[in-house]
């Protein structure tokens, strides 16, 4: 919930930043572009630290580093010193999904990752949105810099939470006895993973996997039209539909409201088609190909109206319809990586962060190319397609671990 309340505010201050600092459009979309940079470049390196050193001590590194650089973001004097503050964030928090992904995989069992994934999504959604309301609120009161100090210094206090409370081995935990040991172990994948050191990295067999590329462009496409929510979607209601600061702070929360029930109802729905299909592949497939063609239609439908109201009810079916698949691709994931599950995520993540970074900037471009957002809202439309067809290349029962 932390790492996207502190990642999604940014998109609310951006008017106000823009305004303070003299930044152009183009200026702000290299913003959020650094961002999502360094949290492709830095995704897989830091991934595999969590892999070798444990969840534990990495989470806690990486939520500490980046509530400093929230705080420091709303200190930045120049458009130079946020462009490298928003740099370093992106490394640092790019580890973080798929070191709690690992994490998950050592405390369930296979059978109830999807649905275990789909709360940890839950909570990232609900920050998603959660952040625009609380930045507007915050702005309003005590400016755009005092948001940023404000939201660092939660994070803070949740580092000393976790720090006492988590353990990377469940065997480790005061509160687990026998009987929960016995649940949690009680396939082999799970009680093969869920302990010690991951031995040596296969670095070959995780770049050469098919089913890892086609997790890789899958959550390429993913990432393209979720990005506009993250980052644009404020601007495209005070601009292309004309509402204000604090409307549109409300309406850019609906679709990523919707999200936190798709991706709750996507992990159970998955883990219930499992015994129901008894197939493990189609289980996920089927989730993850009509998520993506639903989602598909809510764009391109929001792209050709011009009614506020509509538009927003369209992207908010289309984000709720996208993120069904967001915990099966992760539980997939996870699956597929085995002992390497952190590394094997992150290696999928990239594909969203590259396509991130390319979201934010050509949104800019395509906005003012043609006068408005509805282009980028048809171009994710398309990859949204794209993304659906390719699960039907996606197995989770091929482990690069086996």
């Amino acid at each position: 919930m932390l790492t996207y309340l502190d990642r999604v505010c940014v998109s609310v201050a951006a008017p106000g930043m823009s305004k303070d600092l003299g930044l152009s459009r183009m200026q702000m979309s290299y913003v959020f572009g650094a961002f999502d940079l360094a949290y492709a470049v830095f995704g897989i390196p830091v991934s595999w630290l969590g892999d070798r050193t444990g969840q534990r001590k990495l989470l806690t590194s990486i939520v500490a580093f980046w509530s400093v650089l929230t705080v420091l973001t709303g200190l930045a004097p120049v458009y130079v010193a946020i462009l490298y503050i928003r740099f370093a964030f992106g490394a640092a928090e790019s580890g973080a999904f798929p070191t709690l992904s690992r994490a998950l995989a050592r405390w369930f069992p296979q059978r109830e990752r999807a649905r275990a994934n789909g709360v940890l999504w839950m909570g990232a959604r609900l920050g998603v949105s959660l952040a625009p309301a609380l930045a507007v609120i915050c702005i309003a009161h005590f400016g755009w810099r005092t948001m940023f100090v404000i939201f660092g210094v939660g994070s803070a206090v949740w580092c000393l939470i976790f720090w006492r409370w988590y353990r990377d081995d469940p065997g480790d935990h005061a509160s687990v006895n026998a009987l929960e040991l016995a649940h949690i172990h009680g396939d082999t994948h799970t009680k093969n993973t869920a302990r010690g050191s991951a031995g040596p990295t296969p670095w070959g067999r995780i770049f050469s996997n098919g089913n890892l590329w086609a997790l890789f462009a899958m959550y390429f496409c993913s990432a393209y039209g979720f990005q506009f929510f993250v980052t644009w979607m404020p601007t495209f209601l005070m601009k292309d539909h004309g509402l204000s600061l604090q409307r549109s702070g409300f309406y850019a929360a609906l679709p990523l409201a919707s999200g936190t029930l798709g991706c709750l109802a996507g992990g159970a729905l998955s883990d219930w088609l499992v015994p129901v299909m008894g197939s493990l592949k189609w289980a996920r497939r089927i989730i993850g190909l009509g998520a993506f063609l639903v989602s598909a239609a809510g764009l391109g439908l929001a792209a050709m109206t011009h009614n506020a109201l509509l538009a927003v009810f369209l992207l908010t079916l289309s984000m709720g319809a996208h993120d069904l698949m967001l915990p099966v691709a992760w539980a997939t994931c996870v699956d597929i990586g085995g002992r390497f599950g952190g590394t094997a995520s992150s290696f999928m993540n990239t594909g969203s962060n590259l396509s991130a970074m390319l979201s934010s900037i050509s949104a800019a471009w395509l906005a003012l190319r043609f006068g408005s957002f509805n282009a980028v809202l048809a171009v994710a439309a398309g990859a949204y397609i794209i993304g659906g067809l390719l699960w039907l290349r996606i197995d989770p029962g091929r482990s690069i671990s086996a």
